[in-house]
């Protein structure tokens, strides 16, 4: 439960700017509610009649937000309650987790009512052996019930103080002078509620006592001289301003309380309203007064907060994850898809490629089969100069020697002849400067070689006349057929000498 180690630290009093919250006070009978939003009070309202038993908070708290129009989550709760206990407790010099334990036990035992007992303490002046603790106690089955009526509003509880909390504060607002030390009894709706405390703000001691100054004003003026010197013999300290009356009728029975108390009795300057309960609480910082909520359940609409935004970020990243996923499935299908048509295809390229292969390769055989036949043969250009020759030769010429060969895509043709003296000739310069132009015109345009640029080494009339291969009409199957016929002279005819050699190249 709360752990109150030191004085609380008082400065500026006033609401919260960012706070939004219903703030109740339940003072025994007396329900009020008050509905703050950002640290503004916008509505205010009181139960009418007596208020009794836990289990009409539900019905208490559903009715306070639709009086005021509250829209907000959480709810402070200012507790004065005949259930509300306080005790003086001395525990050991202990800190930390050690003091909790101590404090859980000391609850257990000091409790006046039966079941477990929620606490909250706070810490006044202690010696140097020993540490004084005020308990602050409540039923947990009570608080446990309070908790579930606001859940079933949809609300959260995160603040149940003792009255004590606020008349705390409101001492650090009476003319005190330093260090000086007072009691402040205020009526909190039927039952009295005392704290005895510093100017600086340290507390001494809380206590909650039945019956208030407009019921029995004698009796209760015997617990305030019982409590004042308790208060002097614990702490050693004179309670030297007296006592401080608030609430309802305090003005009027100041001079009846102060028949029976000796110190003197004053009305507290702090204006009193209906209101001033639930307005002054949520003033206070849960976390450093007596909160009977643990910390961890007052942080609660924060983490479920969080939860929810860690909920919806998770959502939204799990949403986008599947989304992901589910696009780059359907891409992997596609693509899947893809791949098997492609696959499909090039199958069908392949087999296509196969099949052109094929006649491609039938095309070549064929192609080879041809070459074959056809022997690669030139064209008939000897013949076609040999059945021309009968047509530009002289009549006083007699060709005697033809020589063509194919090389380097030209035809070299070699002719050689003589003259003959039976014909009447003309002049022998002439007829062979005739047949050298009819052979360089058309149709073999004949370039004319002089005996220089024919075979180096030899001269026209050292080489010896020879049948060319092109001397007849088909000398390529001549020579196949009969090849040692080839180049030799038929036997029984004498080899006529050359008297001129023409010599020349064409296409």
């Amino acid at each position: 439960m709360f752990d109150f180690l030191a004085p609380p630290k008082l400065g500026s009093h006033a609401i919260p700017r960012r706070l939004t919250t219903l703030s109740v006070s339940w003072l025994n009978d007396q329900f009020c509610a008050v509905s703050v939003h950002r640290g503004e009070v916008e509505a205010t309202w009181e139960r009418p009649g007596r208020v009794e038993g836990a289990l009409t908070f539900e019905t208490l708290l559903r009715e306070a937000v639709q009086q005021t129009g509250y829209r907000g989550q959480t709810v402070t709760l200012l507790l004065a309650h005949p259930r509300l206990a306080q005790q003086l407790v001395e525990v050991p010099p202990v800190t930390g987790v050690a003091l909790r334990k101590v404090i859980q036990r000391q609850a257990q035992q000091q409790k006046v009512f039966a079941g477990e007992a929620a606490w909250a303490s706070q810490t006044p002046p202690s010696g140097k052996r020993s540490h004084r603790v005020v308990l602050h106690l409540f039923p947990r089955l009570t608080l446990n019930q309070l908790s579930q009526g606001c859940r079933r509003n949809g609300l959260h509880l995160t603040s149940v103080m003792p009255a004590s909390a606020v008349l705390h504060y409101q001492i650090t607002q009476l003319p005190l002078a330093k260090d000086e030390v007072a009691l402040l009894a205020a009526e909190t709706g039927g039952s009295t509620t005392l704290v005895a405390g510093r100017s600086d703000g340290q507390i001494l001691l809380a206590r909650t006592l039945p019956g208030t100054w407009n019921q029995d004003a004698d009796r209760l003026a015997v617990d305030l001289n019982r409590t004042i010197l308790f208060v002097s013999q614990q702490f050693g300290v004179p309670v030297g301003r007296g006592v401080w009356l608030f609430g309802p009728g305090a003005e009027a029975q100041t001079a009846a309380m102060q028949s029976h108390i000796q110190p003197p009795v004053h009305v507290s300057p702090v204006s009193y309203g209906r209101f001033y309960w639930a307005t002054e609480a949520v003033k206070l910082r849960p976390e450093l007064n007596p909160n009977f909520i643990s910390r961890e359940l007052q942080k609660a609409p924060q983490r479920r907060t969080f939860a929810k935004v860690v909920l919806a970020g998770t959502t939204l990243v799990v949403a986008g994850s599947l989304a992901a996923s589910a696009y780059c499935l359907v891409l992997a299908r596609q693509e899947a898809a893809d791949v098997r048509l492609l696959s499909r295809q090039a199958a069908h390229l392949e087999l296509k490629q196969s099949d052109l292969q094929r006649l491609d390769d039938e095309l070549s055989r064929k192609k080879q089969v041809i070459k074959l036949v056809s022997g690669e043969r030139p064209p008939p250009t000897p013949a076609w100069l040999l059945a021309s020759l009968g047509e530009v030769v002289p009549p006083d010429l007699v060709v005697t020697n033809l020589q063509i060969q194919h090389r380097d895509n030209l035809w070299r043709v070699r002719l050689g002849g003589a003259f003959q003296p039976s014909v009447a000739p003309l002049a022998p310069a002439s007829s062979l400067a005739l047949l050298k132009a009819r052979l360089a015109g058309e149709p073999f345009h004949l370039k004319l070689l002089e005996p220089a640029d024919g075979i180096p080494g030899q001269t026209p009339a050292a080489q010896p006349a020879k049948a060319g291969p092109a001397a007849g009409a088909a000398p390529g199957w001549l020579s196949r057929v009969a090849p040692d016929l080839a180049g030799k002279p038929l036997a029984g005819n004498p080899v006529v000498p050359d008297h001129f050699v023409i010599e020349g190249v064409m296409q």
